[in-house]
């Protein structure tokens, strides 16, 4: 593997986060690191079920994964209530407007690989329903309801598992999540999607980069 520096200059980040990943992997085991020789990664260290998708892909993960495996989706919650203040103002609804409020777990090939937690507005994506979110609410979007999906805004981050990791993403308690909260907008402009979703660190990767 290429130096710390390297690294760090690479990702445009410190060097300090650059080694504390670095721990992490080799607590995992994924890499292993020779005194004078430097860090390689593991024979073993890919598993089974990695996906790698583009930052600014806009098309939602059941296209992504687009039948190279087998994806089932589990709806855990279900929901219509009325928007927070915040979820008001970041998706242009007023307080007696309608949302939904879903959490699925997303399954690949037997395996959770994701934990997806979304907030729509039902006035802009009409006629959700339970059969609607055991297959692609973007591809609902798109063919049934005729809209056309636009740009989005995401924040990635890495946290600590929580209940809901450890309990359907099968985490341990140390164990990191790849954390994407997401704003997705129509075509139009219109703001359509506030979501959350907490990915497995070891069954996925976010690839960024420039124009």
């Amino acid at each position: 593997m290429p130096e710390q520096f390297e690294l760090a200059q690479k990702y445009g980040t410190s060097r300090v986060t650059i080694v504390h990943a670095l721990k992490i992997l080799q607590d995992k085991k994924l890499i292993r690191t020779v005194k004078g020789h430097g860090t390689y990664i593991t024979s073993k260290s890919m598993p089974d079920i990695f996906l790698n998708s583009g930052v600014n892909e806009h098309t939602g993960f059941t296209s992504h994964v687009n039948n190279a495996l087998q994806l089932k989706s589990n709806v855990i919650a279900f929901n219509i209530r009325k928007p927070s203040p915040e979820e008001c103002k970041a998706l242009c609804l007023y307080k007696n407007d309608e949302v939904y409020d879903i959490i699925r777990q997303r399954v690949l090939d037997g395996r959770p690989a994701k934990l997806e937690y979304t907030v729509m507005p039902v006035n802009r994506i009409p006629g959700i329903t339970i059969d609607v979110l055991h297959k692609s609410i973007y591809s609902y979007i798109q063919n049934d309801l005729g809209l056309k999906i636009g740009k989005d805004s995401r924040v990635i981050t890495a946290e600590k598992s929580d209940a809901y990791d450890i309990k359907y993403l099968d985490c341990m308690s140390d164990d990191p999540v790849l954390c994407v909260q997401q704003k997705a907008f129509l075509e139009d402009g219109r703001p359509f999607e506030l979501s959350e979703s907490r990915n497995r660190y070891d069954r996925g990767a976010l690839t960024v980069s420039g124009d």
